[in-house]
């Protein structure tokens, strides 16, 4: 049925009847070609999403240039490659809303660079907003946000794998998530900070349409480097009622020279009052 599916695709494209937004189109049964003239997409000529791979084969202009440009992917990256030639150097500089995959060396005509992630690569129009798991907590990962502001971003990088180059106050951190059930949630974040920089402050608000429903101070902990992460508890929300909410961290106080780097939100459902003190 997906061969069907992708000889129709191939057909429609031929034809000019498949428009810009369109994310993919099914190159095999396992494989999405992405559509390359999305916001984003520089210097490639082809990128193919296969699992949790991208196999990405940049333009001559790419190569000239030694490098392209991908939008953000919702996903650590785990490696990169160049196929075929281990001796080049890869690696990816994240931007705001871009990744710069770069390299040093001249790059022979037809190489592609593979692109392991620890996780299906979405991109962010491609996100659903995160679901409770069965005891009702929810974990919200720093490759899920989207970053808003002027220089926050995701840094995918193994080592980093978080919310970062957190530097101006008005930066926000957003994600979208389903709650199951009404009640007490307990809010704890996986951060890191760097040695003398601790102690900037912020808030965790929850929203419903737009409108702010319970929020959580949370006060950034030292742990010697951004990334020493440690488990830091804020508190205590109360979410009147089931359904999606809209989670945003923002910085109230940035101490030093940035607010603290954060890998993930745990959200955890209470099964008894827990009072208003946080």
């Amino acid at each position: 049925m997906l061969k069907r599916i992708a000889i129709l695709v191939g057909m429609l494209v031929g034809c000019g009847l498949v428009g810009k937004c369109c994310a993919f189109q099914i190159v095999s049964e396992d494989e999405q070609a992405l559509d390359i003239r999305q916001h984003g997409f520089d210097g490639v000529s082809m990128v193919v999403r296969t699992g949790s791979q991208l196999r990405v084969t940049p333009t001559k202009r790419g190569r000239s240039q030694k490098f392209v440009s991908l939008p953000r992917f919702c996903a650590p990256i785990a490696s990169v490659e160049c196929l075929g030639h281990p001796g080049i150097k890869v690696k990816v500089q994240p931007e705001p809303t871009l990744w710069r995959v770069q390299w040093s060396e001249e790059l022979p005509d037809g190489a592609n660079f593979l692109m392991k992630f620890d996780m299906a690569p979405y991109l962010i129009s491609e996100q659903i907003a995160i679901k409770s798991s069965s005891d009702g907590s929810l974990l919200l990962r720093a490759c899920e946000a989207n970053t808003v502001g002027e220089k926050l971003r995701y840094e995918p990088q193994p080592f980093k794998n978080t919310v970062g180059f957190w530097v101006e106050q008005s930066d926000i951190a957003v994600w979208q998530c389903e709650v199951q059930e009404a009640g007490w949630y307990s809010v704890a974040l996986l951060q890191g900070c760097g040695r003398a920089q601790g102690g900037s402050q912020g808030r965790i608000v929850f929203l419903q349409k737009g409108d702010e429903i319970d929020s959580v101070d949370c006060n950034i902990k030292e742990t010697g480097h951004f990334q020493n992460f440690e488990w830091v508890h804020s508190g205590h929300v109360f979410l009147g009622e089931a359904g999606g909410y809209t989670v945003r961290i923002q910085p109230e106080h940035i101490r030093e020279k940035a607010f603290g780097d954060i890998r993930a939100v745990s959200i955890v459902r209470q099964q008894k009052h827990v009072g208003t003190s946080n």
